[in-house]
C-alpha cells in the first residue's frame, strides 16, 4: 500500500525551531549525601509507615510488606557496609603498624650486618698478619734447628773472640750474614 503524502507538510524545519532539537539542559550534579545511620534509617522507616495512607484492598498490605522488606534490606546493607569499612580500616591500620615494625627490624639488621662486616674485616686483617708472623717464625725455627745440629766451632787465633755458632752456621750454609740479635728476636 503506497503511503499517502502528508497534506499539510511539516510546519517547521528543525533549524527553524531549535528548541525542539536542542539537547536537554544539563542538570547541576546533585551533591552526594552520606547514607543515614542505622538509627536514622529506622526512624525514616517508622515515619514512612505512619505517613503512607492505607487504602482498602489486598494490594496495600503486599505493597507495605514489600516496602518494609526493602527498607530493612537497605538498613541491613548500610550496616553491613559500615562494618566492612571498619574492618578494612582496622586491617589497613594493622598493615601500617606491621610495615613500621618491619622497617625498624630491617634497620636493626642492616646496622648489625655493618658491625659484623667491620669485625670480619678486622679479623681477616689480623688473621693475615698472624699467618705471616707464623710463617716467619717457622722459618726461624727451621734455621735454629739446623744451627743446633752443627759441631762447635774450632778455636780461633789467640786474641780474637771465638766466632759464634750462629755466624759460622750461616756462613757454612750460604744463607748470608744475619746478626745474631735478629735470629734471637
Amino acid at each position: 500500500m503506497p503511503l499517502q503524502a502528508f497534506e499539510g507538510g511539516f510546519r517547521c524545519t528543525p533549524w527553524e525551531n531549535s528548541a525542539l532539537f536542542s539537547p536537554p539542559p544539563a542538570h547541576p550534579p546533585t551533591p552526594r549525601l552520606q547514607p543515614p545511620s542505622p538509627a536514622q534509617a529506622q526512624t525514616q522507616f517508622q515515619t514512612h509507615q505512619v505517613a503512607t495512607p492505607r487504602s482498602s484492598g489486598s494490594e496495600e498490605p503486599d505493597r507495605s510488606r514489600e516496602e518494609e522488606r526493602r527498607l530493612r534490606r537497605m538498613i541491613s546493607n548500610r550496616e553491613s557496609a559500615r562494618r566492612s569499612r571498619m574492618r578494612k580500616q582496622r586491617h589497613l591500620k594493622d598493615l601500617r603498624a606491621q610495615v613500621d615494625q618491619l622497617k625498624s627490624q630491617n634497620r636493626e639488621l642492616v646496622d648489625q650486618l655493618a658491625a659484623v662486616t667491620g669485625h670480619c674485616l678486622l679479623f681477616c686483617r689480623d688473621n693475615d698478619r698472624l699467618r705471616s708472623e707464623a710463617a716467619a717464625l717457622r722459618r726461624r725455627l727451621v734455621l735454629f734447628r739446623c744451627l743446633q745440629r752443627l759441631p762447635p766451632p774450632p778455636p780461633g787465633p789467640p786474641g780474637f773472640p771465638p766466632p759464634s755458632a750462629g755466624t759460622q752456621a750461616l756462613a757454612v750454609y750460604g744463607v748470608g750474614f744475619i746478626p745474631e740479635t735478629e735470629l734471637i728476636a
